[in-house]
């Protein structure tokens, strides 16, 4: 992978461009994916894996690096995390004034013209703070983002308006101890309190209703420790329930902290059910 570094907002950011094997004819898809909170780009691709899914499958990858909240200090997991501007206080307390999605509009253009990706097949997930980014990138971006896959966050944009209604899935552990099912309390790495974080049905219900979907969700299946609802709508939005799954991506290698993140799992390959997700769509 070759790190490049672009211009934004008026300031030098960075990402990790995968490009795969010419193997296929035509303009190859791109992905793009977002670390969470405390995380890098290097991070987060060992977790997942999506470098590797990228050469077997044959599509381009970017993986954008957030910025600290002291771009002057060495990044810190607990003192210092890279962290999105995804509309939320962010772990420390203190809202990011960072222009993220210009960014990622910069990384989309930049990598597009790099490798003569498809801008029709154009795609972005993330996990944790990435989710909650994707959901705002989804929101902003509609116009170049084919679908969104986040994972393990919360949309925090109050009311979202996209220009179009943007094809979607949604992956959650049922033992998230920072992102929890039903909301709750959460104990924070960053702050080293107590914080209520609101249920996961009100993302999803306040996404819905921004695509033009049902509020609420029908069950499609539930076997094996794993549960999809979809919400009936002009456009395909799934969620995923990982009986059992903490704060991890789902089938990654679990790096996190297990007293932070809780349990991994293994029931679902994320990286290959969100490509599965994303080669159906286009714009």
């Amino acid at each position: 992978m070759e790190r490049i570094t672009l211009t934004a907002g008026g300031h030098p950011r960075e990402y990790l461009l995968f490009v795969p094997p010419p193997a296929r004819p035509g303009r190859p898809p791109l992905v793009i994916f977002l670390h969470g909170a405390g995380g890098s780009a290097e991070w987060a691709d060992g977790e997942t894996g999506w470098s590797a899914h990228a050469a077997r499958e044959g599509f381009v990858l970017a993986l954008p690096d957030a910025l600290p909240p002291d771009p002057d200090k060495p990044t810190k997991f607990l003192t210092n995390p890279r962290r999105w501007n995804d509309g939320s206080p962010g772990p420390t307390g203190e809202p990011s004034t960072a222009d993220d999605v210009g960014f990622l509009a910069a990384v989309i253009g930049d990598a597009i013209l790099r490798t003569d990706a498809d801008p029709r097949r154009v795609y972005l997930s993330g996990f944790s703070n990435g989710a909650g980014m994707a959901f705002r990138a989804a929101a902003e971006l509609a116009d170049q983002l084919a679908a969104v896959a986040p994972v393990a966050g919360y949309c925090h944009i109050p009311d979202p308006k996209p220009v179009r209604p943007v094809p979607t899935l949604y992956l959650i552990g049922s033992a998230d101890p920072l992102v929890p099912l039903r909301g709750g309390e959460v104990r924070s790495p960053w702050l080293h309190r107590l914080v209520r974080r609101p249920p996961v049905a009100d993302t999803l219900a306040r996404w819905a209703k921004a695509i033009g979907c049902a509020p609420g969700p029908v069950t499609e299946s539930d076997a094996d420790g794993v549960r999809t609802d979809a919400y009936p709508g002009p456009v395909e939005f799934r969620a995923v329930v990982v009986e059992g799954l903490g704060h991890h991506w789902p089938g990654g290698k679990g790096q996190l902290n297990h007293k932070i993140g809780g349990p991994p799992s293994d029931r679902i390959d994320a990286t290959a059910e969100v490509w599965r997700f994303f080669r159906r769509h286009a714009l």
